[in-house]
C-alpha cells in the first residue's frame, strides 16, 4: 500500500480533532481492501474469478482478462452515522466527527484471496451504517502534488488497472472522479479502546463485464474518450461494498 500506517492513524486522528469531536472517546477502525470474491454480474451470468502468483483472472464467456495491477486513488474517506451532540451534523446532513479526511492516498488494491490492511484510524464511539469516500483525479498542485510527484503516470488518473484482454497486454486509465456513499451490509459499532476491522470490497470482476453478461470489454476500448469508457465508468461506480470482516478473508462476518 502506498500509505504508512502510523501516518495515517496520525492524520485521521487530527482530522477527529478538528471536526469538533473529543479525542476522549474514540475507537479504532482498520481498514482493508479486496478484490477476489466472485459475484453475479447481470442476470443469468456470473464471471470466474481466480487469483494466482499476484493476478487476479476473470473470465466471462469466450473472454477472460488477467489483471496484473489495479490501482486507485481516493480520498476524503470516512463512516457515516446519526449526529450525537457531540458530533453534529454538517451541510449535507452527516455527522461531521465521522468525517476522515485522508488523501489524496493510492492504493493498490490486492489481487490475491485474503483482504489486506492498508491503515489504522480514530474514530469518535458510535454506530455507523454507511462508508464513503471519493474517487480522486489528482492534479500536480496544492494537496496533489507529491503524489503525483512519486507516481506521474497517475497525474489527471483516479483508476490505472494493467493486464492482458484475450492475450493482448492492455493499459486502462480513467479519470473517473465520483463521491462513492456504500451503505454498510450491516450496521457497526466502534467503541472505545477496541478495533473494528471493515474490508472495503472492490468487485473488479464486474468493471468489464458487457451489458448483456455475455462477455468482457477490451479495457483498451473504455479509455478516456474510447467506445465503452461511460459503461465501464457505470459499471466501476456500482462495485464497491463494505462490511465488518474480523477475519480479513474478504467476505462479511
Amino acid at each position: 500500500m502506498r500509505i504508512q500506517p502510523i501516518q495515517a492513524l496520525t492524520a485521521l486522528a487530527v482530522a477527529g480533532v478538528l471536526s469538533g469531536c473529543s479525542d476522549s472517546n474514540m475507537g479504532e477502525v482498520s481498514l482493508q481492501l479486496a478484490t477476489r470474491r466472485p459475484t453475479m454480474i447481470s442476470a443469468g451470468a456470473q464471471a470466474s474469478v481466480v487469483t494466482a502468483a499476484g493476478q487476479l483472472t476473470v473470465s466471462l464467456g469466450s473472454d477472460e482478462i488477467v489483471f496484473d495491477q489495479i490501482q486507485l486513488v481516493l480520498r476524503k474517506i470516512r463512516l457515516d452515522g446519526a449526529a450525537t451532540a457531540s458530533c453534529p451534523e454538517d451541510a449535507e446532513g452527516d455527522s461531521q466527527c465521522a468525517e476522515l479526511r485522508l488523501g489524496p492516498v493510492l492504493f493498490d488494491l490486492p489481487l490475491d484471496a485474503d483482504a489486506a490492511p492498508t491503515f489504522t484510524a480514530l474514530v469518535p464511539v458510535g454506530t455507523y451504517d454507511g462508508f464513503k469516500f471519493q474517487l480522486h483525479k489528482p492534479s500536480n498542485a496544492n494537496t496533489d502534488a507529491d503524489l503525483v510527484a512519486e507516481h506521474p503516470e497517475m497525474e489527471d488518473i483516479s483508476i490505472r488497472a494493467v493486464g492482458s484482454y484475450n492475450g493482448t497486454p492492455f493499459t486502462f486509465s480513467s479519470d473517473l472522479t465520483d463521491v462513492e456513499e456504500v451503505t454498510l451490509a450491516e450496521a457497526v459499532e466502534v467503541a472505545e479502546e477496541s478495533e473494528l476491522p471493515l474490508t472495503l470490497f472492490v468487485d473488479a470482476s464486474g468493471w468489464f463485464a458487457n451489458a448483456s453478461g455475455t462477455g468482457l470489454i477490451d479495457p483498451a476500448q473504455a479509455n478516456d474518450g474510447a467506445s465503452y469508457e461511460s459503461e465501464v465508468e457505470q459499471n466501476i461506480r456500482e462495485t464497491f461494498r463494505a462490511f465488518r470482516d474480523g477475519n480479513a478473508d474478504g467476505a462479511a462476518d
